[in-house]
């Protein structure tokens, strides 16, 4: 009897180490996975592209609170920070109130630079009143140069002239008439007078000068005929250097309504002109 229960159980069999392994394979059910780095192994648990360690060029990190966003959020969901392109609004306006602030700028600065200049503001003188230096009324004036010089110059020309009326005066005047005095006189308002009315051409240019400029030659040329008809005279006779003398004082009377509207028309481009003396012989 013993010996049969020994028999038993040498025949009874017995579990190998490899069942529980065997078994836990089945109850899986699952294929062996091979092992990689731990983020492709636990990709799906992290939301965040940038915990995860991968590189996303669709995320940014709010610049709030750090959180890392998509790119083109309006909003951060942790901080509430509102965005606008990924910058915050507050941020962002700053940075656009700036950006027309300085084109407002750079618009301005290029106006002043290339902008054609303006036609400056000066006095024009009413033709009721010309020749009384009353009367103005700023308009928009282009004066040329040329013109305002031949203005300035026929006034000084003119003032020459007026202070030749007080020799001519006093050679009428005197006890006995000197002749050759009275065409030295001539001769100097002769050159005098041509200078003048070689400016006159200058003030063509410049169409509120027109009317002077008529004035101014009618002047010249009625005093020039004057002084030529003077010289022109024997040196003996007297009779006819008086009659030049008369007539040409009285030429020399429209010096100072010339005058008068001649500042009129430079006070239009703040010229300022010579002083003129207005002899008695004049007044």
């Amino acid at each position: 009897m013993a010996f049969a229960a020994l028999r038993s159980t040498l025949r009874r069999p017995t579990a190998t180490p490899d069942a529980p392994i065997a078994a836990s394979a089945a109850m899986s059910g699952a294929p062996a996975v091979a092992f990689g780095s731990a983020a492709d192994q636990y990709a799906p648990v992290f939301a965040d592209p940038v915990a995860s360690s991968g590189t996303d060029g669709q995320a940014f990190n709010c610049p709030s609170c750090g959180r890392t966003l998509t790119r083109g959020a309006r909003r951060c969901e942790d901080c509430g920070q509102r965005l606008i392109l990924d910058v915050p609004m507050r941020r962002a306006a700053i940075l656009s109130g700036g950006g027309a602030l300085g084109g407002i700028l750079v618009t301005v600065l290029l106006v002043n630079l290339f902008a054609p200049p303006t036609a400056r503001t000066a006095p024009v003188a009413d033709p009721s009143t010309t020749g009384q230096g009353t009367g103005l009324a700023p308009v928009a004036l282009d004066i040329p140069s040329g013109a305002m010089a031949a203005i300035r110059g026929t006034t000084a020309i003119n003032g020459r002239l007026a202070g030749e009326a007080a020799p001519l005066a006093k050679a009428l005047d005197g006890k006995s008439f000197n002749t050759n005095e009275v065409i030295k006189v001539l001769r100097r308002m002769a050159i005098d007078t041509r200078a003048g009315a070689g400016m006159l051409k200058a003030m063509a240019v410049w169409p509120e000068a027109a009317g002077q400029q008529a004035a101014l030659q009618a002047f010249y040329e009625d005093l020039a005929r004057r002084i030529d008809s003077g010289l022109g005279a024997s040196v003996n006779s007297t009779s006819a250097y008086k009659r030049a003398a008369k007539n040409i004082i009285a030429t020399l009377k429209d010096i100072p309504g010339l005058d008068a509207d001649a500042r009129g028309l430079a006070a239009m481009g703040g010229l300022e002109l010579p002083a003129v003396t207005i002899p008695a012989a004049l007044r």
